[in-house]
């Protein structure tokens, strides 16, 4: 009698009103997203010609090899895993472009895991399956040209591990002191590049073809729809007071000098804004918010909120709001001179909040600015701070 009760509940659980289960398929993409719709190029963005990027039977193909240098995603990633398909000709060379910026070259504002037909060479920091010029494959396993291959990446924080056809190449190495631009005359550590960015295919000048490109985002503040980019080419959408020089220096905002500000001409409320951020050794800056120029020509430091950069300050350093509010969590800064971070601030009414590199800072409510312009500054003489990739979105 009990088997019979059994097997009654079994075919009640198959064949009653129960949910289908998942097919395997189903179950291994469980939290994936696509960035590829095998239709067109919606979600992605071109540093090149995006004219030399289309769609061909569903894959993801370089029409005109050469032209269409590096096509990137619209959002930005932090802490991932990846997962796609290519395809590569004979003494092809390709890249998947990681935590880089919309500007520039990804393989270096980021890093890259190469895309090479390096079948049957030994390993080294070019090789197909390495982190380019920084980290080294443990072995090869890329297959022969004319072949489809297979890459899994996960990236967290300082860590990254790579598959390359199911065989562990990269196994949770540091994004460490290794690295350097083009070559080893000049450094360009893996833990100075920046902690966010796009995910980025390059165009080397061959035919490529790539499918099944999926994401699993695990950052803790994953990027929202709907953020506009601020940095301009010409800066046209921005407006200087005081003393700091600024110029756009190949996407990058660069500031030196100082005191200075440059201001957004647009004002804004209620918003979230995201950059990545850079100052030399002793810099000092800060994304003002809710702020207008000081009508006093002898005062060149703006009224409003200041979502502070500095690095050795005790008390007022990378994260907190200046003389407002600080991190109570963190007793020092989490940045460092010379290497890239990422900024958060969130305002939302009267409640304020702030992140570095995901870590919440400042959780706060102040009341004393309700609107007003975004600026950046540049704080003294022999500063030099960067931006990159500003970007904002105003909440409802």
């Amino acid at each position: 009698m009990r088997l019979l009760i059994v097997s009654i509940a079994l075919i009640g659980l198959l064949m009653g009103g129960c949910e289908t289960l998942p097919s395997v398929d189903a179950m291994t993409d469980q939290g994936w997203t696509s960035l590829f719709n095998g239709k067109n190029l919606d979600g992605w963005a071109c540093e090149g010609e995006l004219d030399a990027w289309g769609v061909v039977d569903g894959e993801l193909v370089t029409l005109e090899p050469g032209k269409g240098w590096w096509l990137r995603t619209d959002k930005m990633y932090r802490d991932f895993e990846l997962k796609l398909e290519f395809w590569m000709p004979e003494g092809g060379n390709s890249g998947v472009g990681l935590r880089g910026s919309s500007n520039g070259d990804p393989a270096f504002t980021g890093f890259e895991v190469q895309i090479l037909d390096t079948h049957g060479e030994e390993p080294a920091d070019y090789t197909c399956g390495s982190v380019y010029t920084a980290i080294t494959a443990d072995s090869m396993a890329v297959n022969p040209a004319g072949q489809w291959n297979s890459y899994y990446i996960k990236v967290i924080g300082d860590t990254i591990d790579v598959k390359l056809n199911g065989v562990k190449v990269i196994d949770h190495q540091q994004l460490d002191d290794r690295g350097y631009y083009r070559s080893p005359e000049n450094p360009l550590p893996l833990k100075d590049r920046a902690t966010t960015g796009y995910i980025s295919l390059q165009d080397h000048g061959h035919p490529f073809r790539y499918r099944n490109i999926k994401i699993k985002d695990l950052s803790v503040d994953p990027e929202p729809d709907g953020m506009v980019a601020l940095i301009d080419p010409q800066l046209d959408n921005w407006f200087a007071e005081d003393n700091a020089e600024w110029t756009n220096e190949g996407g990058s905002l660069v500031g030196r000098k100082g005191p200075g500000h440059l201001f957004t001409k647009s004002s804004y409320e209620d918003f979230e804004m995201r950059a990545l951020v850079k100052v030399n050794e002793r810099g000092n800056s800060g994304m003002y918010f809710r702020v207008k120029p000081n009508p006093d020509p002898n005062n060149p430091w703006p009224i409003g909120y200041e979502a502070q950069v500095d690095n050795h300050d005790p008390k007022n350093f990378t994260g907190v709001i200046y003389d407002k509010a600080w991190a109570e969590d963190h007793a020092v800064p989490l940045t460092r001179d010379d290497a890239w971070f990422d900024y958060r601030v969130r305002v939302d009414g009267d409640w304020i909040r702030t992140w570095i590199n995901g870590e919440a800072m400042v959780d706060t409510k102040l009341s004393e600015f309700d609107r007003g312009h975004l600026a950046v500054q540049g704080h003294h003489d022999g500063n030099v701070i960067e931006y990159r990739d500003i970007r904002v979105l105003e909440l409802d």
